[in-house]
């Protein structure tokens, strides 16, 4: 058995090395995985980052709708995170989350996120455009903005658990957005000129609700713990105003302004629905200290358009219209758009403890399925959308292994505890096929072609990844502790490991940490 520790041991510091060479690293540290999506797109603690979801705590756990039984208390357990690694390497997330029960009703809340951090608050002054001679503006006092912003975006995000009857009810609320929407407003400066606006909106970001259930105990002797989730995510990219055009500040030479209707400047939503179901773990194998487990996920994703487009009509004012696509851009302005993947994910999982020492593993086998239609259209001389140019049905398979290892060693039992992990995730391989169509400028069809190949994924989110953390988790009680990720990887940015840094990269640098207790 000293054998088996040896060489997963060794296998680990083969990935540190590898993970020195990374190119391709993850934008972000959160443990994005098919596998019960639900829970890990939410909050991830310390340990269980560390570990690659292989060693979760109760920090995990007790908002889980399928591990919240496992979190035992007597009155109520709470948590506090603060992380630097959560969104950006360089900003700062805050989690907190409580949970208690009333009788038998268990009651589980959490927020995660950086509150107001990247908000933009758009200031302004008011400032008075009075009628030139000529005919111009109405003498209305506008509010001078310069420019607005609402790119900068906060991230927040909150759940509510409710446990009954072995299962698991959970609602969770994750956003980014912003908007603007004001009437009579100025943007602009003296050096680039100035726009005067009848209206103007304009709103970014993300509004996911999801509501999750779950099965909290095994429904036999070897497993069987079922889950279903459904994600609602309303992506919102839009700008829209009714503007004069330039406009100088001058009550003797300001041309004449007239407004000309609202118009869509740009129109990139999208409605992505979600449909996530899982066996919850069945265990084929479980003697001397050993067990071996498989699972099955699946998931259903839609990416619904429905947008606006405008037009001028013969008096030159703006009309507006409906599109199943995007628009806005120079080189392709109308686009119809769909696509659906269906994602199923058979794994593997197996897990040995003695003494001080615990490993595991898991091995997922992504598969996924997707067809992405895109058809490039243009208004005809009825100011009406056809087809034109080039429309694209592509239909992909797609197969990406993913490893991930973990180890618990017991420095002191049942107080101090590091936690290693590494995953290997492989480059997708893809076979994709694509039927193409060509249209001219009137809609009409010119020729069509079926094109196959197979290749190797080019997007940084599907090449290679490799990586490597180190952390503790140092129990003070049975029911106080703190978990840790330490400096000590090559994940979130990081290229090199160096244990021994007495730097960021070091053993004793923490980008993550978590307080906990219960009573």
């Amino acid at each position: 058995m000293e054998n088996k520790i040896f060489l997963f041991a060794f296998l680990l510091s083969m990935i540190a090395v590898a993970g020195t060479w990374a190119q391709n690293l993850p934008a972000f540290p959160g443990i994005t995985d098919s596998k019960h999506n639900w829970a890990s797109s939410l909050w991830t603690s310390p340990q269980s980052a560390t570990t690659e979801g292989r060693y979760r705590s109760n920090a995990d756990d007790f908002i889980r709708p399928d591990s919240y039984a496992g979190v035992k208390f007597d009155k109520w357990f709470g948590m506090a995170s603060f992380s630097s690694m959560g969104v950006g390497i360089e900003e700062m997330v805050s989690t907190i989350g409580f949970a208690t029960k009333v009788n038998n009703l268990y009651i589980g809340a959490l927020y995660t996120g950086n509150l107001w951090t990247n908000i933009k608050f758009n200031n302004y002054k008011k400032r008075k455009f009075d009628t030139a001679p000529t005919g111009g503006v109405d003498g209305n006092t506008y509010n001078d903005y310069g420019s607005i912003d609402v790119s900068m975006e906060p991230g927040n995000n909150i759940a509510l658990l409710i446990g009954v009857a072995d299962m698991g009810f959970r609602l969770t609320f994750r956003t980014n957005y912003q908007a603007f929407k004001e009437n009579n407003i100025v943007l602009g400066s003296d050096l680039t000129g100035y726009q005067l606006y009848k209206s103007y909106e304009t709103d970014k970001g993300y509004l996911a609700p999801q509501i999750a259930w779950a099965m909290a105990k095994d429904l036999t002797a070897n497993g069987i713990r079922p889950y279903a989730s459904v994600d609602l995510v309303f992506y919102r990219e839009y700008e829209k105003a009714e503007t004069s055009g330039p406009y100088t500040p001058d009550p003797i030479n300001a041309p004449t302004v007239k407004f000309t209707g609202k118009r869509v400047i740009n129109s990139q939503n999208h409605f992505d629905p979600s449909l996530a179901a899982g066996l919850g773990g069945y265990t084929l194998y479980n003697k001397d200290s050993f067990k071996l487990s498989c699972d099955i996920d699946y998931v259903l994703t839609f990416n619904i358009y429905n947008n606006e487009y405008c037009y001028t009509d013969e008096n030159g004012v703006y009309k507006i219209g409906k599109i199943q696509g995007t628009f806005g851009g120079n080189i392709n302005p109308f686009i119809e758009r769909s696509f659906v993947s269906n994602s199923l994910t058979p794994s593997l999982s197996g897990s040995w403890s003695k003494d001080n020492v615990a490993l595991k593993l898991k091995l997922n086998l992504a598969l996924m399925l997707s067809t992405r239609k895109q058809n490039s259209a243009t208004l005809n001389s009825e100011n009406k959308l056809v087809y034109s140019g080039l429309s694209a049905t592509n239909t992909a398979f797609i197969f990406r292994p993913d490893l991930r290892l973990a180890m618990q060693y017991k420095i002191v039992p049942n107080r101090l505890t590091l936690n290693i992990g590494a995953r290997i995730q492989a480059t997708a391989l893809t076979l994709e096929t694509s039927e193409q169509k060509t249209y001219d400028s009137d809609g009409h069809l010119n020729g069509k072609e079926k094109i196959l190949q197979n290749s190797v994924a080019e997007k940084a989110s599907t090449q290679y990844i490799n990586r490597f953390s180190i952390g503790p988790t140092f129990n003070f009680t049975d029911n106080i502790w703190v978990e840790a990720s330490t400096g000590v990887t090559n994940a979130f940015g990081y290229g090199a490991v160096n244990v021994f840094s007495t730097g960021e990269n070091g053993l004793f640098s923490f980008g993550s940490i978590l307080f906990a207790l219960k009573f």
